[in-house]
This record gives C-alpha cells, sequence and structure tokens, in this order.
C-alpha cells in the first residue's frame, strides 16, 4: 500500500513540474500557444486520451490484484507489469508538459511561413506523435486487460471413433466395447447370449425375395406372359433344328482342297453342264484333250486325286496355260466340275490325246471317300455291294 501511494506521489510531481514554467512569462500570455485553437484541440484529444489511460491502467491495476489473475501469474510478473505502466505514464506526461512550457518561448519567434494552422511544424507534428503513443499505449493496456481475462483454453482429448469396414456397414456389426448393451439375461454354462439385429443385406434381400415371387407368379401363372420352362425348350428345339437345316444348306458352299468329296447324282449333272460350257474348250467336250491334256488317262500332270483337280481348277496354273476359276465359280460349283472330271477315268474316248504327266494310282482308303456324299450315296453303295 505504501508503495502505491508513492507511485502516486512520484507521478503528481512529475505531471505539475513543468506548469511553474508557465508563471514567469504573464506578460505573453496573450501570444502563447493556449491562444491558438488547433494547439487546443489537440491538447483536448491528449487529455482525453491520457484520462482512458489511466482509467485502463486502474482498471488493470485491479484485475491484476484478484484472485483470479494472482492464482494465474507470478506474483512477481505482476510487479514488475505495474510498475513498467506506472513509469511509461510519467514519462509521457513529463514530456508533453516539458515541452509546453518550452514552447511558450518559441511561439512568439516562429517563423510564420512554417506554421500549420498557427502552430510551428515541430510543436504540430509533436502533438500528433504524442497522440500516436497515447493510441499505442491504450491498446497494449487493452491487450493486457483482455489477456489477464482470458480463460485459459481446456484441453478436451478428441476421441477418434472408429471407422467401419464395409462388411461391418453390411452386418450392423455392434462394437465389442458396446455388448454390454446388447447382452441378454441369458447365461448357458458362461455362454452369453446377444440380442444381435439381422444383417441388413439379409433382410432387405429376403424383403426382395418376397417381391419377385410375386412378379413371377403374375407373369408366368397369372397373366401368361412368359412361357414356362417346358415351352421354352420345345422352342429351343424349333430353334436348333432350323439352324441345323440352315447350316446345312450354306455348308455345302464352305468347300475347299482339304474338305471337298465326290458328288453325285445331279451335282455331276450341273459338274457336266460347267465342263461342257467352259472346259470343253481345251479339254474337249468328253475330255479327251485338245490344247490342254487328256482327262480320261491315268496319267496327271498335277495329281489325280479329287483334291488335286479341285486345286487345279481352283487356282490353275499358270505357266502351263491354265487360269485360276476361283473367280469364276463357286466352291460347289467348283467341286461339281472336279467330281465329273473324277468319272471320266478310263472311257477312252476317240481322238484322245496322248497321255501327259505321271501315273497316278488310286489309294485303297481313298475308295470309299468317294462314295461318302449326301444321303443318296448310302444308296449306291448297297447297290454296288449287291
Amino acid at each position: 500500500m505504501k508503495k502505491l501511494n508513492r507511485n502516486r506521489i512520484w507521478f503528481a510531481c512529475l505531471f505539475l513540474m513543468p506548469l511553474a514554467n508557465f508563471a514567469q512569462s504573464e506578460n505573453l500570455a496573450a501570444k502563447t500557444y493556449f491562444s491558438n485553437a488547433l494547439f487546443n484541440t489537440l491538447l483536448i484529444i491528449i487529455i482525453i486520451l491520457l484520462l482512458v489511460i489511466l482509467g485502463l491502467s486502474g482498471a488493470l491495476k485491479n484485475i491484476a490484484q484478484s484472485e483470479y489473475v494472482q492464482n494465474k501469474f507470478k506474483k512477481k510478473d505482476e510487479t514488475k507489469d505495474n510498475s513498467t505502466i506506472t513509469k511509461s505514464l510519467s514519462v509521457l506526461a513529463f514530456l508533453f508538459l516539458s515541452y509546453a512550457s518550452v514552447a511558450q518561448t518559441t511561439f512568439v519567434s516562429a517563423k510564420k511561413n512554417w506554421l500549420i494552422g498557427g502552430l510551428d511544424t515541430f510543436t504540430f507534428y509533436f502533438m500528433l506523435a504524442v497522440i500516436f503513443l497515447e493510441f499505442v499505449l491504450i491498446l497494449v493496456l487493452y491487450n493486457l486487460i483482455m489477456g489477464a481475462l482470458k480463460t485459459d483454453k481446456i484441453i478436451i482429448p478428441v476421441v477418434k471413433q472408429k471407422t467401419k469396414t464395409i462388411l461391418e456397414k453390411l452386418n450392423a456389426s455392434v462394437d465389442i466395447e458396446k455388448e454390454a448393451d446388447i447382452t441378454l439375461d441369458h447365461n448357458y454354462d458362461g455362454i452369453v447370449e446377444l440380442d444381435n439385429d439381422l444383417p441388413p443385406w439379409w433382410k432387405y434381400g429376403f424383403y426382395l425375395t418376397v417381391v419377385v415371387s410375386v412378379v413371377y407368379l403374375i407373369h408366368y401363372h397369372v397373366a401368361d406372359t412368359g412361357d414356362l420352362q417346358i415351352v421354352e425348350y420345345e422352342k429351343s428345339l424349333v430353334a436348333a433344328k432350323a439352324e441345323v437345316e440352315e447350316y446345312m444348306r450354306t455348308s455345302a458352299n464352305n468347300v475347299d482342297e482339304t474338305t471337298v468329296k465326290q458328288l453325285e447324282g445331279a451335282d455331276l449333272e450341273a459338274g457336266k453342264e460347267l465342263f461342257i460350257a467352259n472346259c470343253a474348250t481345251c479339254h474337249g467336250k468328253l475330255g479327251e484333250g485338245t490344247v490342254g491334256p487328256n482327262l480320261t488317262d491315268a496319267y496327271w500332270l498335277h495329281g489325280g486325286g479329287l483334291s488335286d483337280i479341285f486345286k487345279t481348277v481352283k487356282y490353275g496354273w499358270v505357266d502351263k496355260g491354265m487360269k485360276s476359276w476361283k473367280e469364276d465359280f463357286s466352291s460347289i460349283q467348283i467341286a461339281q466340275i472336279s467330281s465329273f472330271i473324277r468319272t471320266l477315268n478310263g472311257t477312252n474316248p476317240a481322238g484322245a490325246k496322248v497321255a501327259q504327266g505321271d501315273l497316278y494310282k488310286e489309294e485303297k482308303s481313298s475308295v470309299l471317300d468317294t462314295l461318302i456324299t449326301n444321303g443318296d450315296s448310302l444308296n449306291i453303295l448297297k447297290d454296288t455291294i449287291h
């Protein structure tokens, strides 16, 4: 308490000491700074800010002496802060009032060319600096007061919730920490029963099957808008039969030198007509040979098998004058021509050309192949055996 009274007395003395200088020049009273309106305005602002500073410092002192703040800060820090504030206020007041006394003697000699609102530039900027310092001090005091009143933050530990996996969400599993909430009172030799809910996927899946069964019943048995299994089977047989017929109809055209078979009946007649119309020019109508080789003997330039003849007709032998007929005939037509040429073997027509090429002997394993054709070939084989 005594220390506080000493600080007040010291501050008052510093504040009043410069005022003694004002009494020394009564004859200059009319020409002092106090007769200037701008000076008086700035002075009033300085005094008001000074009163605000005194009020804030007093409030800060009371807060610092409270039990709450004393428990929050150490006593040494409090004393240091209070003395610093008091000294700052004292120095500020001393500087301002000392300058006011000195300025009385300089106002008369100031040059009018350097006046701002009737004040010399030094006085004007000095008073602005004092106002600025007072604002800074007010902000400092305000921050100190708010800091003293600010309560300590209580840090509450954040408990991170466990992220459930997709399987746990689908099963609506209960965490093991919460199993006590769903534990039933039934205890079977230490085995505890839990009141778990049905997994959502199972429950909603069951609901879906009920809806689907109703739709199925109406669709197939009530409205008759769908075919039952027997009807679907019968339709599939009809479709399969049609596919087989279509395949049999088109597969005849998918013939090459590796799959060609000896044809009979109408195919031979078709092959004969094609041969006479396109091949007789070089080989004769009976195959006796003219420009081209004789086709009725057992000698062949490029093989006498059915596949050899098919290949010769299809690709030709350009170096020997035989063109390729694959662009003119289809595969089945080439097979018809090749099958007809095979029937000319051994006919020995009149005026036959001299044999050319190598002797061709039919392999025994291929004898029956020449008789395997369509359904009529079985009848031909039967007639041959009898």
